[in-house]
């Protein structure tokens, strides 16, 4: 909802439409900042302590963007403030991110940890899905300083509610190791280097993020004009199915977690479907089709990223994982951008059907990936499903 009330809010200050495309780039930007910085807080502050500092930073920096808008915007608009503050969240969005996917391992036991990440993704998308079908609603309907208010009090209880987190103190490391900035923010590179299973899941990172923007904003919507020949109502609806897609397997993992114990296997079939899926894509012509396969993308989705997810989380002790995922959300975050002018030149230049080709072979090199982790690593992986099958 905050994101919708900010890209009004960016167009209603400024008037412009490159100013208001800033906001995509601004955002990435700022995430990539603050998932770099990240080892560094983390040293200073137990995790729990600093995902709640996150949230309340932003919900205080949403409330005086919420101020500024009712009290001054129409008079007295400020543009590079707003810039500003926009930037400033996302910073924090970025510190945040690295945080909770590390929280999960160090307040949930490992063989619980597939049902953990199943829940919570379904969580997490559901209200993503209804945040961005009922967003534009609530902002035409109340005006985004209104919606910004509103989205600063539920990140307020966010904020409330991050409180109560408790990390497992045996998994922490008691001291913090004295030395430079710039040997912390390499710590989590570091780490790719010396485990072997950390720098596959990095190719698979790195090729997968190399069109991640191909089923999201303008360049579906191109798609469903052009191939489809479709209204733009049918945008909504196969953005809606491919969250869908991911909530329904999201959940349906967290309820058969105790069955589903070769997260290798796991990663190769969700990887392997999710490129084969995005080149049947391209060839389709019919909207009805589109949705069907588009629902079939969002749980291949959810496959891979949840295995993978867990994989990390497994790899190395939980004391270290935060500046592990703060690598890795950082190349994420870097690669969004790379991604929107990668994807958006080739659909220029070649069109939007060749673009779903270019992304169907990217991902199949990244699902290569994923077939030698099952090979390299599935010793670990058997050793792993039977403590999950002992305990549960």
């Amino acid at each position: 909802m905050y994101i919708l009330a900010l890209v009004a809010t960016l167009y209603h200050l400024s008037g412009s439409a490159t100013v208001t495309a800033l906001y995509p780039l601004l955002r990435v930007a700022g995430m990539t900042v603050g998932s770099t910085l990240s080892p560094v807080i983390t040293l200073k502050l137990r995790l729990s302590r600093l995902l709640a500092t996150c949230l309340g930073g932003q919900a205080l920096g949403l409330s005086l963007l919420a101020v500024y808008m009712l009290v001054f915007g129409n008079e007295h608009p400020n543009v590079a403030l707003l810039v500003g503050i926009v930037f400033l969240i996302s910073i924090l969005e970025g510190v945040a991110s690295p945080v909770r996917s590390s929280l999960v391992a160090l307040t949930v036991p490992e063989y619980s940890l597939l049902k953990a990440n199943g829940v919570l993704a379904g969580v997490v998308q559901t209200c993503s899905l209804s945040g961005w079908t009922i967003g534009s609603i609530v902002v035409s309907w109340l005006g985004a300083g209104q919606v910004l208010i509103l989205a600063a009090l539920l990140l307020f209880g966010a904020w409330g509610a991050s409180s109560l987190i408790r990390e497992n103190d045996a998994a922490l490391s008691d001291t913090a190791p004295a030395t430079s900035w710039l040997c912390l923010i390499q710590t989590g590179w570091r780490q790719y280097y010396r485990v072997p299973e950390l720098r596959v899941l990095l190719w698979m990172d790195i090729w997968e993020g190399l069109f991640r923007a191909v089923f999201a904003g303008a360049l579906l919507l191109v798609f469903v004009g052009d191939r489809l020949h479709a209204d733009e109502i049918w945008w909504g609806w196969l953005n809606g199915a491919y969250l869908g897609g991911f909530v329904i397997m999201s959940l349906f993992i967290s309820r058969l977690s105790g069955y589903m114990q070769k997260l290798g296997l796991m990663l190769a079939v969700g990887s392997g479907c999710l490129a084969s899926f995005t080149f049947g894509f391209g060839f389709l012509s019919t909207p009805l089709a589109a949705l069907g396969v588009m629902l079939a993308l969002g749980a291949s989705q959810s496959v891979k990223d949840l295995a993978e997810r867990t994989l990390y989380q497994t790899s190395v002790p939980p004391s270290e994982l935060p500046p592990v995922f703060a690598a890795q959300s950082s190349i994420i975050s870097l690669l969004y951008g790379v991604s929107l002018l990668l994807s958006g030149w080739i659909a220029d230049t070649m069109g939007i059907q060749a673009l779903y080709f270019f992304a169907a072979a990217a991902f199949a090199v990244s699902s290569a990936g994923a077939l030698i982790y099952r090979k390299a690593f599935s010793s670990r992986q058997k050793e792993t499903g039977t403590m999950e099958a002992v305990v549960d």
